[in-house]
């Protein structure tokens, strides 16, 4: 079950708990800006890098917007991903190698070297905008519609791995959900030259889930958003169960959802991500959504990143 959650204050900017982190965050601030330093020595890599980032912590959209990416690139087998090792996150590697050439090193470095050796043209990078050893060619900022910047401070007193400044750094920003002046205002005015696109999911095999009564589970970084997209899309739900991000389910854990969706007479429903991270044995008890992104001029989108 769901033990961690983002706290309440990182969306009020005058909480209480907020300003007395202020301290804190200031001293992030001063690390953060010291990595900075490492432009200096970036490396220039003769392959064509494009990376997909974030300012809020976790759960804006970056792995289904890489996956998107490299299928439109990958045409003529000429690209592949790079997700830098992270035990914690074997779900969104299993996820992308579904049907994706994953590149997994422990140094972004060594992970561009080896892209270089297999003669790819392109590699997109999940996450490493704040890896400043090397140049990017273009960086792409992810971002949470009803999320937005949050109080629009920096951990851990916000909910920001950097200041909104370091928005110039981003050539493009893909805006996930409903349309918000609040947020192309911050983008424009930190940015008056990056372009904004929009993205929303489809559910490509909702045929399947009609006429039937579900208990739906998932951990990820925003198990609301999942649940709220079954809603949209008329899947019953009549339980939910939230996991923490990248949660690693368990035997125990799956069978305690089999045990209460049996006595509720209800079928399971998961993400596809974390449905990559369940055990085999367990996976034909469980349904799963495929979910296409759907970005707003596409074509559009793909001339600016290549």
């Amino acid at each position: 079950m769901k033990k961690y959650s983002s706290p309440n204050f990182w969306n009020k900017k005058y909480h209480f708990l907020s300003l007395i982190l202020l301290p804190l965050s200031l001293i992030y601030f001063f690390l953060v800006s010291l990595n900075k330093f490492m432009i200096i020595l970036a490396k220039n890599y003769k392959i064509k890098i494009i990376c997909v980032g974030n300012l809020y912590v976790g759960g804006t959209g970056k792995t289904p917007l890489v996956r998107k990416i490299y299928h439109s690139l990958n045409k003529n087998s000429n690209s592949c991903i790079l997700k830098k090792y992270n035990l914690s996150q074997i779900d969104e590697i299993n996820f992308l190698k579904n049907d994706a050439k994953v590149i997994v090193p422990k140094k972004r470095t060594e992970g561009l070297l080896s892209a270089i050796s297999n003669g790819f043209k392109y590699v997109i990078l999940d996450d490493g905008k704040q890896d400043y050893s090397f140049k990017k060619d273009t960086s792409i900022l992810c971002i949470k519609s009803n999320k937005a910047f949050g109080n629009e401070r920096i951990l851990p007193s916000g909910p920001l791995r950097e200041p909104l400044s370091s928005i110039k750094n981003y050539k493009i920003a893909v805006i996930n959900g409903e349309k918000n002046e609040y947020i192309e205002n911050i983008l424009v005015k930190y940015n008056p030259l990056i372009k904004i696109f929009y993205s929303y999911y489809e559910i490509k095999n909702l045929d399947i889930f009609l006429g039937k009564q579900f208990l739906a589970f998932s951990g990820i970084a925003d198990n609301q958003s999942f649940f709220d997209l079954l809603n949209k899309n008329n899947i019953e739900i009549f339980h939910n169960e939230e996991f923490d991000d990248h949660h690693n389910f368990s035997n125990i854990d799956l069978q305690n959802l089999i045990d209460i969706s049996r006595k509720k007479n209800l079928e399971l429903i998961t993400t596809e991500k974390n449905y990559f991270g369940i055990n085999e044995k367990f996976k034909n008890k469980i349904y799963r959504t495929k979910l296409n992104l759907v970005i707003k001029n596409y074509e559009v989108f793909l001339n600016e990143i290549i």
